[in-house]
Protein backbone atom coordinates (compact mmCIF):
# COMPACT_ATOMS: atom_id res chain seq x y z
CA UNK A 1 0.00 0.00 0.00
CA UNK A 2 1.25 3.55 -0.65
CA UNK A 3 2.48 5.57 2.30
CA UNK A 4 -0.15 7.75 3.90
CA UNK A 5 0.23 11.36 2.77
CA UNK A 6 -0.68 13.06 6.05
CA UNK A 7 1.37 11.79 8.97
CA UNK A 8 0.96 14.48 11.64
CA UNK A 9 -1.79 16.77 12.91
CA UNK A 10 -1.24 20.16 14.50
CA UNK A 11 -4.31 21.37 16.39
CA UNK A 12 -5.28 24.83 17.44
CA UNK A 13 -6.60 24.92 21.02
CA UNK A 14 -9.33 27.48 21.66
CA UNK A 15 -12.35 27.19 19.42
CA UNK A 16 -11.04 23.89 18.07
CA UNK A 17 -10.66 21.62 21.09
CA UNK A 18 -12.83 23.86 23.25
CA UNK A 19 -16.05 25.65 22.39
CA UNK A 20 -14.87 29.21 21.81
CA UNK A 21 -17.96 31.09 22.94
CA UNK A 22 -18.54 28.90 25.98
CA UNK A 23 -14.88 29.04 27.03
CA UNK A 24 -13.62 32.49 26.01
CA UNK A 25 -16.39 35.02 25.48
CA UNK A 26 -17.00 35.30 29.22
CA UNK A 27 -13.29 36.07 29.72
CA UNK A 28 -13.40 38.92 27.24
CA UNK A 29 -16.61 40.33 28.68
CA UNK A 30 -15.22 40.07 32.21
CA UNK A 31 -12.02 41.89 31.27
CA UNK A 32 -13.91 44.64 29.43
CA UNK A 33 -16.30 45.13 32.35
CA UNK A 34 -13.47 45.39 34.88
CA UNK A 35 -11.65 47.94 32.72
CA UNK A 36 -14.85 49.94 32.42
CA UNK A 37 -15.29 49.94 36.21
CA UNK A 38 -11.68 51.02 36.74
CA UNK A 39 -12.29 53.88 34.30
CA UNK A 40 -15.31 54.96 36.35
CA UNK A 41 -17.76 53.94 33.63
CA UNK A 42 -20.43 51.32 33.15
CA UNK A 43 -21.63 48.70 30.66
CA UNK A 44 -21.57 51.20 27.79
CA UNK A 45 -17.78 51.45 27.91
CA UNK A 46 -17.42 47.67 28.17
CA UNK A 47 -19.52 47.31 25.02
CA UNK A 48 -17.39 49.94 23.27
CA UNK A 49 -14.21 48.04 24.16
CA UNK A 50 -15.62 44.79 22.83
CA UNK A 51 -16.71 46.56 19.64
CA UNK A 52 -13.24 48.09 19.29
CA UNK A 53 -11.88 44.54 19.27
CA UNK A 54 -14.41 43.35 16.70
CA UNK A 55 -17.25 41.92 18.81
CA UNK A 56 -20.76 43.33 18.58
CA UNK A 57 -22.44 42.58 21.91
CA UNK A 58 -25.87 43.40 20.49
CA UNK A 59 -25.94 40.63 17.90
CA UNK A 60 -23.20 38.42 19.35
CA UNK A 61 -21.07 38.46 16.20
CA UNK A 62 -17.34 38.71 15.73
CA UNK A 63 -15.78 40.53 12.81
CA UNK A 64 -13.62 38.17 10.72
CA UNK A 65 -10.46 40.10 11.62
CA UNK A 66 -11.29 40.44 15.32
CA UNK A 67 -8.16 39.93 17.46
CA UNK A 68 -10.40 38.22 20.01
CA UNK A 69 -10.52 35.23 17.67
CA UNK A 70 -6.80 34.55 17.62
CA UNK A 71 -4.54 37.20 19.22
CA UNK A 72 -2.47 37.27 22.41
CA UNK A 73 -3.55 39.06 25.57
CA UNK A 74 -0.90 41.71 24.82
CA UNK A 75 -2.42 42.41 21.40
CA UNK A 76 -5.93 42.65 22.82
CA UNK A 77 -4.77 44.97 25.60
CA UNK A 78 -3.00 47.18 23.05
CA UNK A 79 -6.21 47.36 21.03
CA UNK A 80 -8.24 48.43 24.05
CA UNK A 81 -5.64 50.94 25.15
CA UNK A 82 -6.48 52.94 22.02
CA UNK A 83 -9.82 53.87 23.59
CA UNK A 84 -9.58 57.46 24.92
CA UNK A 85 -10.90 56.36 28.33
CA UNK A 86 -8.07 53.85 28.77
CA UNK A 87 -4.97 55.24 27.11
CA UNK A 88 -3.59 56.53 30.44
CA UNK A 89 -4.57 53.43 32.44
CA UNK A 90 -1.40 51.51 33.30
CA UNK A 91 -3.06 48.27 34.35
CA UNK A 92 -4.87 47.46 31.09
CA UNK A 93 -2.56 44.61 30.12
CA UNK A 94 -2.54 43.15 33.65
CA UNK A 95 -6.35 43.11 33.79
CA UNK A 96 -6.65 41.45 30.38
CA UNK A 97 -3.95 38.91 31.16
CA UNK A 98 -5.54 38.02 34.51
CA UNK A 99 -8.98 37.37 33.06
CA UNK A 100 -7.72 35.43 30.05
CA UNK A 101 -5.54 33.18 32.21
CA UNK A 102 -8.24 32.45 34.81
CA UNK A 103 -9.53 28.95 34.01
CA UNK A 104 -11.08 28.62 37.47
CA UNK A 105 -13.49 31.50 37.06
CA UNK A 106 -13.95 30.69 33.37
CA UNK A 107 -13.51 26.90 32.99
CA UNK A 108 -12.83 25.67 29.43
CA UNK A 109 -15.57 23.63 27.78
CA UNK A 110 -14.26 20.75 25.62
CA UNK A 111 -16.13 19.99 22.41
CA UNK A 112 -16.36 16.32 23.39
CA UNK A 113 -14.22 13.32 24.38
CA UNK A 114 -10.78 14.72 23.58
CA UNK A 115 -8.91 11.91 25.31
CA UNK A 116 -10.68 9.34 23.16
CA UNK A 117 -10.07 11.32 19.98
CA UNK A 118 -6.35 11.78 20.60
CA UNK A 119 -5.93 8.17 21.75
CA UNK A 120 -7.51 6.85 18.56
CA UNK A 121 -5.54 9.19 16.30
CA UNK A 122 -2.28 8.22 18.01
CA UNK A 123 -3.19 4.53 17.65
CA UNK A 124 -3.61 5.09 13.91
CA UNK A 125 -0.04 6.38 13.79
CA UNK A 126 -0.60 10.13 13.63
CA UNK A 127 1.90 12.40 15.38
CA UNK A 128 -0.02 15.05 17.31
CA UNK A 129 0.68 18.58 18.51
CA UNK A 130 -0.91 21.80 19.75
CA UNK A 131 -0.25 25.32 18.47
CA UNK A 132 -2.00 28.14 20.30
CA UNK A 133 -1.80 31.88 20.71
CA UNK A 134 -2.35 31.28 24.42
CA UNK A 135 0.59 30.47 26.67
CA UNK A 136 2.23 27.07 26.18
CA UNK A 137 1.66 26.30 29.87
CA UNK A 138 -2.07 26.89 29.45
CA UNK A 139 -2.11 24.44 26.55
CA UNK A 140 -0.24 21.85 28.60
CA UNK A 141 -2.63 22.25 31.54
CA UNK A 142 -5.66 21.90 29.29
CA UNK A 143 -4.22 18.73 27.74
CA UNK A 144 -3.64 17.31 31.22
CA UNK A 145 -7.09 18.40 32.40
CA UNK A 146 -8.84 16.54 29.59
CA UNK A 147 -6.55 13.51 29.55
CA UNK A 148 -4.70 13.72 26.23
CA UNK A 149 -1.33 15.20 27.24
CA UNK A 150 0.36 11.83 26.89
CA UNK A 151 -0.54 11.68 23.21
CA UNK A 152 1.14 14.98 22.32
CA UNK A 153 4.59 15.17 20.74
CA UNK A 154 4.64 18.98 20.60
CA UNK A 155 3.12 22.04 22.27
CA UNK A 156 3.76 25.62 21.19
CA UNK A 157 2.27 28.84 22.52
CA UNK A 158 2.68 32.50 21.74
CA UNK A 159 5.47 32.53 24.33
CA UNK A 160 7.43 29.58 22.87
CA UNK A 161 9.63 31.60 20.52
CA UNK A 162 8.12 30.07 17.37
CA UNK A 163 6.42 33.24 16.17
CA UNK A 164 2.73 34.08 16.06
CA UNK A 165 -0.11 33.01 13.80
CA UNK A 166 -0.62 33.44 10.86
CA UNK A 167 3.16 33.20 10.50
CA UNK A 168 4.43 29.68 9.70
CA UNK A 169 6.84 29.38 12.63
CA UNK A 170 4.78 27.03 14.81
CA UNK A 171 4.33 24.60 11.93
CA UNK A 172 8.03 24.74 11.10
CA UNK A 173 8.95 24.08 14.74
CA UNK A 174 6.54 21.11 14.78
CA UNK A 175 8.14 19.73 11.63
CA UNK A 176 11.65 20.28 12.97
CA UNK A 177 10.81 18.49 16.22
CA UNK A 178 9.36 15.45 14.43
CA UNK A 179 11.58 15.36 11.34
CA UNK A 180 8.73 15.94 8.90
CA UNK A 181 8.14 17.97 5.79
CA UNK A 182 5.21 20.42 6.00
CA UNK A 183 3.44 18.48 3.23
CA UNK A 184 2.92 15.67 5.76
CA UNK A 185 1.17 17.96 8.26
CA UNK A 186 -2.53 18.67 8.65
CA UNK A 187 -3.51 21.82 10.55
CA UNK A 188 -6.90 21.88 12.27
CA UNK A 189 -8.25 25.20 13.49
CA UNK A 190 -11.20 27.51 13.83
CA UNK A 191 -9.81 30.83 12.63
CA UNK A 192 -8.49 32.47 9.49
CA UNK A 193 -5.12 32.81 11.26
CA UNK A 194 -4.90 29.01 11.70
CA UNK A 195 -5.64 28.38 8.04
CA UNK A 196 -3.28 31.07 6.78
CA UNK A 197 -0.54 29.66 9.01
CA UNK A 198 -1.03 26.29 7.35
CA UNK A 199 -0.92 27.77 3.86
CA UNK A 200 2.13 29.94 4.53
CA UNK A 201 3.99 26.91 5.95
CA UNK A 202 3.15 24.73 2.94
CA UNK A 203 1.12 22.18 4.89
CA UNK A 204 -0.45 19.22 3.15
CA UNK A 205 -3.96 20.20 4.27
CA UNK A 206 -5.88 22.66 6.44
CA UNK A 207 -9.22 21.76 8.00
CA UNK A 208 -11.56 24.20 9.75
CA UNK A 209 -14.15 23.53 12.43
CA UNK A 210 -17.34 25.41 13.27
CA UNK A 211 -16.84 25.48 17.06
CA UNK A 212 -15.12 28.86 16.93
CA UNK A 213 -16.68 32.21 16.07
CA UNK A 214 -15.27 32.96 12.60
CA UNK A 215 -17.93 33.30 9.88
CA UNK A 216 -18.23 30.06 7.93
CA UNK A 217 -17.77 31.84 4.61
CA UNK A 218 -14.31 33.01 5.66
CA UNK A 219 -13.33 29.51 6.73
CA UNK A 220 -14.77 27.77 3.69
CA UNK A 221 -12.79 30.03 1.35
CA UNK A 222 -9.48 28.95 2.91
CA UNK A 223 -9.96 25.37 4.15
CA UNK A 224 -9.77 22.01 2.41
CA UNK A 225 -12.75 20.98 4.50
CA UNK A 226 -15.13 22.59 6.98
CA UNK A 227 -16.29 20.22 9.72
CA UNK A 228 -18.94 20.61 12.40
CA UNK A 229 -16.37 19.92 15.11
CA UNK A 230 -13.03 18.25 15.68
CA UNK A 231 -14.71 14.94 16.53
CA UNK A 232 -15.69 14.69 12.86
CA UNK A 233 -12.02 14.65 11.89
CA UNK A 234 -11.62 10.89 12.07
CA UNK A 235 -14.20 10.28 9.35
CA UNK A 236 -12.60 12.95 7.14
CA UNK A 237 -9.16 11.39 7.58
CA UNK A 238 -10.49 7.93 6.78
CA UNK A 239 -11.86 9.28 3.51
CA UNK A 240 -8.41 10.64 2.58
CA UNK A 241 -6.53 7.38 3.18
Amino acid sequence: MPERRLRAILFDKDGTLTDFRASWLAKYVGAAEELARRAGAGPELAAELLALAGFDARDGRFAPASPLLWATSETIAACWRHHPRLWRMREVEAVVRTHLADDRRYPPKPVGDLEGLFRRLAARGYLLGLATMDRAESARLLAERFGFAGHLAFIAGADSGCGHKPEPGMVHAFCHRLGLDPEAVLVVGDSVADLEMARSAGCGAAVAVRTGATPESDLRARADALLSDVLSLEAWLAAQE
